[in-house]
């Protein structure tokens, strides 16, 4: 196969994605979507909702919900229980539920961390939803220090990642609290040492029946762990990307 780079992706095989910022902020991206995009948020509002109905036959929704909305480490993100409440609002409208991803992300490799994400999946069992994405936070040099300012204290000595034995026994108690509400897969995102399904995917491809007219190739080489093809494209233009979430692990510096 000749792996394509990304810049010679042409327009019909892109993917859009929005990982630069949150869209909910920036809805003018609704006007550059793919035949195929991966839409990833934190903040359901009713007009979000009503573009995502509106494009439902393009879009995999990413619906990130850490359980941490509203406390110290997510300051301006909906919590979980709102979060759910708008969920069902947008299936109610008519968006497939076989098209939502719920994305835990990042979990707290911790005994109370694992136990917020746990809160998340059984808050969201009753929706339907087949498909879970889980990472750990990522200790990045901006990220300690604005830990370090709110008085949390650093992870695992100040390293890059938890611990592997850890990061074992979190994903395990993890698979096995999803398995119990009824979920059908958990996938791992950009956590070294573990097979990877990327944010975007064959599988993805094949929900929204575009198998015979997308075909992934080459790599987005975004990070060592990323398995993201090139046909990943970047929906949001302004820089910087508007968010006004505030996460402390954002891995954007501002």
């Amino acid at each position: 196969m000749n792996f394509m780079g990304k810049n010679e992706i042409p327009k019909s095989q892109r993917i859009g994605t929005c990982e630069t910022g949150e869209i909910a902020f920036n809805l003018d991206a609704f006007d550059r979507l793919y035949k195929a995009n991966i839409i990833i948020t934190k903040r359901l509002t009713d007009e979000l909702i009503e573009k995502l109905i509106e494009h439902k036959d393009k879009i995999i929704l990413h619906l990130t919900c850490t359980g941490m909305g509203g406390t110290r480490v997510e300051p301006f993100v909906p919590n979980l229980q709102e979060t759910h409440g708008k969920l069902f609002k947008l299936i109610k409208g008519g968006f497939p539920v076989h098209q939502v991803v719920l994305r835990i992300d990042p979990i707290v490799p911790t005994r109370k961390g694992v136990e917020t994400a746990m809160r998340v999946l059984r808050q969201f069992r009753d929706v339907g939803i087949c498909r879970v994405r889980v990472s750990f936070l990522d200790n990045y040099k901006h990220v300690k220090e604005r830990f370090k300012e709110a008085k949390i204290p650093i992870l695992y000595d100040g390293k890059f990642h938890a611990p592997m034995e850890d990061r074992q026994h979190w994903i395990t108690a993890i698979k096995y609290c999803a398995e119990e509400c009824g979920y059908m897969m958990v996938e791992l995102c950009g956590e070294p040492g573990f097979e990877q399904t990327p944010c975007v995917s064959q599988m993805d491809i094949d929900i929204l029946g575009l198998t015979d007219e997308i075909t992934l190739e080459g790599s987005a080489k975004q990070r060592k762990s990323c398995g993201c093809p090139a046909n990943k494209s970047e929906l949001l233009r302004v820089k910087p990307h508007q968010c006004e979430h505030k996460c402390l692990y954002c891995y954007w510096h501002d």
